[in-house]
C-alpha cells in the first residue's frame, strides 16, 4: 500500500507546480494521502468579523457536509476565528481547551464529533497582500496518532496549499484600491476608533481635510461606514491590525 502514496515532499512539489484548478485538486488529493488525511477546506479572507464574505472551497469532505457548511456552518464553525489568535496550528479536539467556546461553536464541534469528523488540524494561513485565510485539514486515517510533529507537518502543507490556492482560484485578483499615504494614515486611525476631529489633531491637518479624505476612502473601498472601511482595508492588506504601527506611523525608519 505504501507504493500508492507519494512521499511528503514530492506531494508538496506537486502542489507548488500546479498550474490549473484541476491539477491543483489532484495535487491536494496526493498531499492528503501523503499526510494520511481525507479532506481539506479553505476559507478566505478570514477576519474577526464573520460578516466579511469568505470564499469557501472543499476537497475531500462529504458533499452533505459541504452543503450544510455553506448554508449555516460557516456562521457556527469556531475554528477559523480561533486560529486568528494563535501562531501555531492546533488540533480540532483541543479547541475547547485553548479557548472558551460559545454555545453555537461548541454545538458545531459536537455535531462534527458525532458524525465521525471531530478530529483534524486548524491552520491560520497568509497569502498575497497579507491576506488572511484558514485551512482545515480533517478526516485523519488514525486520529489517535495525531501528535505535535504531525500537526506541524500539516501546517507546512496547509500554508503551501493556501498560497497556491490564492494564486489559482482568483479570490485575491481583484484590483487593490490605490490609497495615498495620507489616506492610509487616515484609515489606520479610523481602524483605531478615532473620530475625524481626533485624527485631524494627530495628523496636524484640518478636520475638513480629514472629512474629505474619509469620503475618498469610502469611495475607493466601496463602503459606506467606518467599520466596514477598516475591515476592508485590513482584508486587502492595506493596513496592518494591531498597535505596533503607532510608533513608526509618521517617522521614516532612518530617523528612529
Amino acid at each position: 500500500m505504501a507504493q500508492d502514496r507519494m512521499e511528503y515532499w514530492d506531494a508538496m512539489a506537486l502542489i507548488a507546480h500546479a498550474h490549473t484548478l484541476v491539477s491543483f485538486r489532484r495535487a491536494i488529493h496526493e498531499a492528503l494521502k501523503a499526510i494520511r488525511f481525507g479532506g481539506v477546506y479553505f476559507l478566505a479572507p478570514v477576519v474577526a468579523d464573520r460578516r466579511v464574505g469568505r470564499v469557501f472551497w472543499n476537497v475531500g469532505f462529504p458533499r452533505e457536509w459541504e452543503a450544510a457548511y455553506r448554508e449555516k456552518g460557516r456562521w457556527e464553525d469556531p475554528l477559523p476565528n480561533l486560529s486568528l489568535n494563535r501562531g501555531n496550528a492546533f488540533r480540532w479536539s483541543d479547541a475547547a481547551r485553548i479557548a472558551t467556546l460559545d454555545e453555537r461553536g461548541a454545538d458545531y464541534l459536537d455535531r462534527l464529533h458525532q458524525a465521525g469528523m471531530g478530529e483534524g488540524v486548524a491552520v491560520h494561513c497568509t497569502g498575497p497582500y497579507a491576506r488572511s485565510g484558514f485551512v482545515g485539514v480533517g478526516l485523519p486515517q488514525d486520529p489517535a496518532s495525531l501528535d505535535d510533529a504531525m500537526v506541524r507537518q500539516v501546517q507546512v502543507a496547509a500554508q503551501l496549499c493556501f498560497h497556491r490556492y490564492c494564486e489559482l482560484v482568483g479570490a485575491f485578483k481583484e484590483d487593490v484600491p490605490d490609497l495615498s499615504q495620507r489616506e492610509l494614515d487616515v484609515i489606520r486611525w479610523i481602524g483605531e476608533g478615532k473620530s475625524n476631529a481626533v485624527i485631524a489633531e494627530i495628523l496636524g491637518i484640518s478636520k475638513n481635510s480629514v472629512d474629505s479624505y474619509v469620503k475618498r476612502i469610502f469611495a475607493k473601498l466601496d463602503v459606506s461606514d467606518r467599520t466596514a472601511a477598516a475591515v476592508r482595508a485590513v482584508s486587502l492588506g492595506l493596513i496592518a491590525p494591531g498597535k505596533h504601527f503607532r510608533e513608526a506611523a509618521h517617522r521614516p525608519r532612518w530617523l528612529t
